[in-house]
C-alpha cells in the first residue's frame, strides 16, 4: 500500500496527507478571496450564530418578520451552537453595520455584470477584528469539518478498495478539489458539519457491512454520529435510514450463515449485537437530538420544521412539475461544480461541459464495473469463498441508494421553495465520490488503457495519461485558477485613473458631486435578449455626503425603455460617500435587453443618478451649468434578426441597386408621403441617408423628404427588408402643379452617394407628385 506518516498518534497514508495539505492551502485561499458574508447564505448562517451567541437561546420563527437569520432559524442548531461558542468572546457589535445590504444586489443571477456583492464594504479584505474576525474563525471551523469529510471519504473508499489501491486517493480528490466544495468549505455554512458527520457515518456503515458483525463500540459510535448529524441538518436523517438498513442486512446475512452452520451460540450473539445496535441508535438519538424535533412539534406543529422554513424563505409560485426540474437542472449541475458568491458568480462555461462529460464517463465506468463483476464472479453464492465480494456488492448498493434517496430528498425540498442547487448533495459526497472514483477507475482500465496499449507512447506517459491521475491534478489546478480568474475580480474595488482613455467618447454632464466625462461601448446592432456592454467614466468632484444610485436605461427612439441597470457605482462595490475626490473611475456594466420587444430603432443609453431611499432623481447640468433634461449616449441599433418589414399596396419595381448594397423593390405615394421598400444585399460600413426630392419643370428642387432609415444602414444584414417613409415638404409654400420625384442614398459625413446606373446616382420614380 502507501507510505504512512505518524501525526500525533494517528497514522495517515501519504496520499491522504498530500490531499489534506493541498486542500488546506486552497481552502485558505478561498477564505481570503471571498469577503465576509458574501458566500452562499453566509449572511443568514452567521446571523443565526450571532443570535445564539447574543441570547444564549434558539430563535422562534415567525413568517413575515425579517430577521438577521431568516430561514436558517429553522435549521437544526448544532453547527450554530458550536460556532457561537467559538465566537462568544469576540465583540460583534458592528454586525448590523457589516451586513448593510447592497440594495441593487443580483443574488442568484449569475449572468449579470456587477452587483455580485450582497453587502456594502470599503474593502474585500477587512481588518481581522469584531464581526469580520468572528466570520473568519467560523470559516476555519468549517474547514476543519471538511478535512474530516475528506479523511472519512478516503478511509471509506479504502474499506472498499479491494485490489483498487487508487480508489481512496481518487475518491478523496474528487471531493477535496471540487471548486464548489472548496468554496462552501471556506464559508459559514452548516452543510460543512453535516457533510463531515455523514461521511463518517458512511465510512463506519461500510466497516459494519464489510466486517459483517456488530460490536458495542462501533454501534455506540454510529449512534452518536447519527444523533449529531440529525442535529446538524435534516439531510442527516437520510443516513439514519441506511445505517438501520445496513444493520438489518448484516444481521440477516450473519443469521442465515449461522443457521446453515447450526451454530446456536453465534446466533444468540448476533441477536444480542443487533439488539444493542438498535437500542443504542434509538436511545442516543432521542437523548441527543430528539428534543429539537419535539420543540418543532410544540412550536410549529410539525416534526421537521420545513413548512415554517418554506414560509420564511418563500414558497414556489406557479407550482412544480417534472418540467420544472428539467428546466432547473442546468443550474443544479453548475452549482455542484462551481457557482460562487450568492449563487451569482460562474466560472468558464467550458468547465461545466467538461464536468458533464466526466460525469458521463463515471456512469459508463460504473456500468462497466457492474458487468465485469457480474460475469467474472457469477459464482458469488458460495459465501465462504466469495463473501468479500458480496460485502462489497452490498456496500455499493447502499451507496447507490444513498445517492438516489439524497437526490430525491433535494428534489422534494426544491419543489417547495427555490433551492435547486447541486451543493445540497454535498452531505452525500462520500457515496457520490466513491462511486464516481470507481467509475473512473473502471473506465480507465477497460476503455483507456487498452487504447493506450496499442499506441507508441512511453510507459510513464501512459501512466499519467490515465484519467485516474489526470483528473485530481486538473481539478486541483483549476480550483486555484478560478479564485483569481472569477472570484477575486468580482469583489475588487475599481482602480482610479489619471485621465480619460483615448478610446473613450468624451461627454460632460455634472450630477452634484460627480461628472460623467466619457463612455465606451460596442457600436453594433443589438437583438432582443442580448446585452449592451457599456463603460462610463466618472470624475469625482467632491465626496458626497450620502450614497446615490446610478441608473442606465437602454431606450429606443420613441423613448421606450427596453433594458435597465440600477446600481451603486463600481458595480455595487463603491459608495459615493467613500470614493476619492478628484479621481476618475471606470464603471463597467452590461444592460440586458427585453427579449420580447419587436421594434426597429436606434439604441441609446440614458444615464443619471437618483436617491434610492428618497426615490428622487439628481438633476444634471452641462459645462455651462445649464440644466440637462436627460443624458443620452449612442450605443448602436436595435432590431430582431432577419427583419422583413412590409407595407400595404406597394407598387413593385425591377430591383434598382444602389452601391450593389441596397436595392429599391417597391414604392407607394399617398398624398405627400412616399413609402419605399428596400432589400439589403451587402454589408455597409457607414450609415447612409435617403434623399427624396421633388423637382419642377426646370429641375429645381421645390420640396424634399430626406430621412435616414429607422435602423442605421451599418446594422443591416444581408437579405433583410426595410420600409422607409418620407414626407415631401418645403419650408415655403409650393405652387400647385406636377413634380417629378427623384431619390438616392448619400453619406452625411462626406456627401458621397451610393452608385447606381442612373445619371448622378439618382433614380427617378415613374410617378409624379401632384400639388393641388
Amino acid at each position: 500500500m502507501y507510505k504512512q506518516y505518524q501525526i500525533l498518534r494517528w497514522t495517515i497514508d501519504k496520499p491522504l496527507a498530500i490531499i489534506l495539505g493541498l486542500f488546506l492551502i486552497l481552502s485558505l485561499i478561498y477564505v481570503w478571496a471571498t469577503p465576509p458574508l458574501e458566500a452562499s447564505d453566509e449572511i443568514w448562517h452567521f446571523g443565526m450564530i450571532n443570535f445564539i451567541a447574543d441570547t444564549g437561546g434558539l430563535p422562534i420563527q415567525t413568517p413575515g418578520i425579517s430577521t438577521s437569520y431568516e430561514q436558517e432559524g429553522s435549521q437544526p442548531p448544532l453547527y450554530y451552537v458550536v460556532s457561537a461558542l467559538l465566537v462568544l468572546s469576540i465583540d460583534r457589535s458592528d454586525f448590523d453595520l457589516v451586513r448593510e445590504p447592497n440594495p441593487h444586489t443580483m443574488a442568484g443571477v449569475p449572468g449579470n455584470v456587477g452587483n455580485k456583492n450582497l453587502v456594502l464594504r470599503d474593502t474585500p479584505h477587512p481588518f481581522l477584528h469584531n464581526t469580520a474576525l468572528a466570520v473568519y474563525i467560523v470559516r476555519l471551523f468549517s474547514i476543519v469539518c471538511s478535512c474530516i469529510t475528506i479523511m472519512a471519504i478516503y478511509y471509506a473508499a479504502r474499506q472498499l478498495g479491494i485490489a483498487q489501491p487508487l480508489l481512496p486517493p481518487l475518491a478523496a480528490s474528487l471531493t477535496a478539489f471540487n471548486p464548489m466544495f472548496l468554496f462552501i468549505s471556506s464559508s459559514v455554512n452548516n452543510d460543512n458539519l453535516v457533510t463531515a458527520l455523514n461521511s463518517l457515518i458512511t465510512w463506519q456503515m461500510l466497516v459494519l457491512v464489510t466486517n459483517a458483525k456488530f460490536t458495542t463500540r462501533q454501534s455506540f459510535f454510529l449512534a452518536v454520529l447519527l444523533a449529531l448529524a440529525t442535529l446538524s441538518k435534516l439531510s442527516g436523517l437520510v443516513l439514519m435510514v441506511f445505517v438501520l438498513l445496513a444493520g438489518g442486512v448484516v444481521f440477516i446475512r450473519s443469521h442465515f450463515i449461522e443457521l446453515l452452520n447450526n451454530n446456536s451460540r453465534s446466533m444468540k450473539l448476533h441477536w444480542k449485537g443487533f439488539g444493542t445496535f438498535l437500542i443504542l441508535i434509538i436511545s442516543i438519538w432521542l437523548l441527543v437530538a430528539g428534543w429539537w424535533y419535539v420543540r418543532n412539534l410544540i412550536l410549529y406543529g410539525e416534526l421537521f420544521g420545513t413548512r415554517t422554513m418554506v414560509a420564511v424563505a418563500g414558497s414556489r409560485i406557479g407550482g412544480f412539475s417534472l418540467q420544472t426540474l428539467v428546466d432547473e437542472f442546468q443550474g443544479f449541475r453548475f452549482s455542484y461544480w462551481a457557482l460562487f458568491g450568492a449563487v451569482n458568480i460562474m466560472t468558464f462555461r467550458w468547465y461545466y461541459d467538461l464536468m458533464d462529460m466526466v460525469t458521463v464517463l463515471m456512469l459508463i465506468g460504473l456500468l462497466t464495473a457492474v458487468i465485469v463483476s457480474w460475469f467474472s464472479r457469477s459464482s458469488a453464492s458460495r459465501l465462504p469463498k466469495n463473501s468479500i465480494w458480496l460485502d462489497v456488492g452490498i456496500s455499493v448498493v447502499l451507496l447507490v441508494l444513498i445517492v438516489m434517496v439524497g437526490m430525491i430528498s433535494v428534489a422534494v425540498w426544491t419543489s417547495q421553495t427555490y433551492a435547486s442547487q447541486g451543493r445540497l448533495l454535498f452531505p452525500f459526497n462520500a457515496a457520490i465520490s466513491i462511486l464516481g472514483a470507481t467509475g473512473l477507475i473502471y473506465f480507465s482500465r477497460y476503455w483507456i488503457k487498452p487504447f493506450l496499449r496499442n499506441q507508441r507512447i512511453i510507459q510513464p506517459v501512459k501512466k499519467w495519461l490515465s484519467a485516474v491521475y489526470v483528473l485530481p491534478a486538473a481539478l486541483g489546478s483549476f480550483s486555484l485558477i478560478v479564485v483569481f480568474a472569477n472570484i477575486v475580480p468580482e469583489y475588487a474595488v475599481p482602480q482610479t485613473l489619471d485621465r480619460l482613455p483615448d478610446s473613450a467618447h468624451s461627454v460632460y454632464a455634472r450630477y452634484g458631486d460627480v461628472a460623467l466625462i466619457g463612455y465606451e461601448t460596442t457600436d453594433q446592432r443589438y437583438f432582443p435578449g442580448s446585452t449592451v456592454p457599456i463603460r462610463v467614466y466618472w470624475q469625482v468632484l467632491n465626496r458626497s455626503v450620502q450614497n446615490y444610485s446610478l441608473y442606465l436605461h437602454a431606450t429606443l427612439d420613441d423613448g421606450m425603455v427596453i433594458g435597465k441597470v440600477d446600481s451603486y457605482p463600481g458595480g455595487g462595490r463603491l459608495r459615493t460617500s467613500t470614493w476619492q475626490p478628484n479621481a476618475i473611475y471606470a464603471d463597467t456594466y452590461a444592460i440586458p435587453l427585453d427579449r420580447m420587444v419587436n421594434a426597429v430603432s436606434n439604441l441609446r443609453v440614458q444615464v443619471g443618478w437618483w436617491d434610492y431611499d428618497a426615490k428622487m432623481l439628481v438633476s444634471g447640468t452641462d459645462q455651462n451649468g445649464e440644466p440637462l433634461k436627460s443624458v443620452m449616449l449612442d450605443v448602436g441599433g436595435f432590431a430582431p434578426a432577419n427583419i422583413s418589414e412590409s407595407y400595404q399596396n406597394l407598387t413593385s419595381l425591377d430591383l434598382i441597386s444602389f452601391g450593389n448594397a441596397i436595392a429599391l423593390t417597391a414604392y407607394r405615394l399617398e398624398g405627400q408621403v412616399l413609402s419605399l421598400s428596400w432589400e439589403s444585399r451587402a454589408i455597409l460600413p457607414s450609415n447612409y441617408t435617403i434623399f427624396v426630392q421633388a423637382l419642377d419643370r426646370n429641375n429645381e428642387i421645390v420640396a424634399q423628404g430626406d430621412a435616414p432609415p429607422t435602423l442605421p444602414t451599418r446594422y443591416w444584414q444581408v437579405g433583410e427588408h426595410f420600409v422607409t417613409h418620407h414626407t415631401i415638404a418645403s419650408s415655403e409654400p409650393i405652387a400647385a402643379g406636377i413634380y417629378d420625384i427623384i431619390l438616392g442614398w448619400y453619406n452625411p459625413s462626406d456627401s458621397t452617394r451610393l452608385s447606381t446606373t442612373y445619371p448622378d446616382n439618382v433614380f427617378k420614380l415613374p410617378i409624379v407628385l401632384t400639388i393641388p
